[in-house]
């Protein structure tokens, strides 16, 4: 469960049904939040900011050139 893993000081996360929800949460930069998020270790969609979608773009495409997939 997503709310287990987030301290209240980090984000604050909204239970939207049974299988999803919502997190509102920030960081310094583009980068450390896109990490975070990704250590989470769950399937997520993001709504904003654009900068954060088009980051994490760059960093799938370039975990893909690392595993040997095309992007």
């Amino acid at each position: 469960m997503v709310a287990d893993r987030i301290n209240p000081a980090v984000g604050a996360v909204e239970a939207l049904d049974a299988q999803t929800c919502a997190l509102s949460t920030g960081a310094d930069t583009i980068a450390t939040l896109a990490v975070y998020l990704g250590m989470l270790d769950v399937d997520f969609e993001v709504a904003s900011p654009p900068e954060l979608v088009s980051y994490l773009r760059t960093l799938s495409e370039r975990y893909a050139r690392a595993t040997g997939r095309p992007s």
